[in-house]
């Protein structure tokens, strides 16, 4: 179909507003507010793509197109929420029977007499923590059996509420998910998702595994690096599709964003029933204000216009990717970046959410890149300079260690020797804080950092590495110093010719 009749027919007539100009303009500059290197910009009504953008180029430079693949994040999951609910429809599944009905090993500490059932891992409330889904993440396991033994790690984890209680995003829900599939289906997870859910959908272009990814050729996404993208690379991760590293390309998440909304609508496109559709897309644990989380979608209000929104977005290192939908409205945009950084998540979902409220009449609601990272990198980066400072000197105390006070007196041993103490403490503490402290107050791990925040991730090592290196020139200062300050404390014989004779008897 050729571009302009895509255009034509875009959006309803908003007054004589050029909607479809406006939202394309908006979305061009929030590529250029968030340094994204390339974009793929769609809209959809019903069930038909009709307006689609592509700006900037890939990770090898090669110009973007509606077929370039990206990896989608946690846009897996409503993929997979759909391939579950295909199996509940069938009656393989029951939405609130116990997950252990299917996966007998699994059984989590804290679930009291209620076992985690599998709409709570659906709608995000079983109780596993977001800690434990991160620190599992990004194993990039591309071996047969990867995602059981991903999940197998989750058996007796310790869950942060019990089940039902509340909502806590979490990875670990959906990795369960996975095994899951493969368990009931007999089949290994992305060759289940590629025949049940891909093919009838015609999504041809989705990647499932590394070798489609090597065939498919996924380019670099970006990472930025001191506020510039940066092409990255990562390996493919065959364990993580059923939560975050299903690719696509533009046409595919249409498709996808095509049969949701139309099945939202009544229609069923062969997949599953309008019922079906709907208690996917309705909210039942809240998150906050006016935003739920239904089976795999969040069920929230388009800012400004008070028009319900069906969305969920997803990142990788290096990729970001949002699915609006407005039911109502018989709307869907989906945008694709290849580039991310957790500062700017908030922009880049804005990018979306603008152009759905600018084609749907209202104004777009201004969003700003987050300051907390800019401000942890001039932190870490003064506190390395001062390290680095540090080093320095105390270097120079190796070779002249410092045996008298500000006044000329000598320095007591003992002193010296505490005060070395307490400054080889310090450093080890600044070394722990930086690899784990820092990292575990924002609930990740340093190699998350590192996957996700390449610059802070370096920082972070370097103070690490800086303060193991000030701990070790510490201690040798201080034994140092204190061997100075004994043979210093020590009477000085007079030489033999100074010495006076004893008086002797008569």
């Amino acid at each position: 179909m050729a571009l302009m009749s895509l255009t034509a027919s875009a959006v309803e007539p908003a007054g004589e507003r050029d909607v479809t100009a406006e939202a394309d303009s908006f979305v061009r500059e929030q590529m250029k507010r968030a340094g994204v290197p390339g974009l793929a910009y769609s809209v959809i009504r019903g069930d038909d793509v009709v307006h689609r953008r592509t700006w900037g180029r890939d990770g090898r430079g090669e110009p973007i197109t509606s077929r370039t693949p990206f990896l989608v994040g946690s846009l897996a999951k409503p993929v997979t929420a759909l391939a579950v609910m295909r199996q509940v429809e069938a009656g393989r599944v029951g939405l609130d029977e116990p997950v252990r009905r299917h996966l007998p090993w699994f059984r989590p500490k804290g679930e009291g007499e209620k076992p985690v059932t599998v709409r709570q891992l659906l709608n995000q409330s079983s109780g596993l923590s977001e800690r434990d889904g991160i620190t599992r993440a990004d194993r990039f396991d591309n071996e047969p059996g990867g995602i059981r033994r991903l999940a197998r790690e989750l058996a007796g984890v310790t869950l942060s509420a019990p089940p039902g209680e509340r909502h806590e995003y979490s990875n670990a829900n959906y990795m369960l998910l996975g095994a899951l599939l493969e368990k009931v289906t007999g089949r290994l997870f992305g060759e289940h998702l590629r025949e049940d859910v891909l093919k009838p959908l015609g999504m041809k272009g989705a990647i499932t595994d590394a070798g489609e990814a090597d065939r498919w050729g996924l380019p670099p996404g970006h990472r930025f690096f001191f506020g510039q993208p940066r092409p990255f690379a990562a390996d493919f991760d065959t364990s993580g599709v059923p939560y975050g590293y299903l690719g696509a390309g533009s046409e595919d998440l249409s498709a996808f964003a095509a049969a949701q909304l139309k099945g939202a609508r009544g229609g069923t496109g062969g997949l599953l029933s309008p019922e079906g559709f709907r208690e996917m897309h309705k909210g039942t644990i809240s998150v906050h204000d006016r935003h739920r989380y239904g089976l795999g979608w969040r069920d929230d209000e388009l800012e400004g216009l008070g028009a319900r929104m069906v969305w969920h977005s997803g990142a990788t290192a290096g990729y970001h990717g949002i699915v609006v939908l407005v039911p109502e409205r018989n709307l869907a945009v989906v945008v694709q970046h290849n580039a991310f950084a957790m500062n700017k998540e908030n922009l880049l979902n804005n990018t979306a959410f603008g152009a759905a409220g600018i084609l749907l009449g209202g104004e777009p609601q201004q969003v700003h890149e987050d300051p907390w990272l800019t401000w942890t990198l001039i932190t870490l980066g003064a506190i390395t300079v001062v390290l680095t400072a540090v080093v320095g000197w105390s270097v120079f105390r190796v070779v002249r260690p410092r045996v008298r006070n500000r006044g000329g007196r000598l320095r007591a041993p003992g002193r010296a020797a505490v005060g070395g103490v307490a400054a080889v403490t310090g450093c080890l503490a600044t070394a722990g804080t930086a690899c784990h402290v820092l990292p575990e107050q924002m609930d990740v791990t340093l190699r998350e950092v590192l996957l996700f925040a390449p610059d802070a991730g370096r920082l972070l090592v370097a103070v690490a590495g800086l303060g193991l290196l000030l701990a070790v020139i510490r201690a040798v200062v201080t034994v140092r110093t204190v061997l100075a300050l004994r043979r210093a404390d020590r009477p000085v014989p007079a030489p033999e010719e100074e010495r006076v004779p004893a008086p002797t008897a008569r």
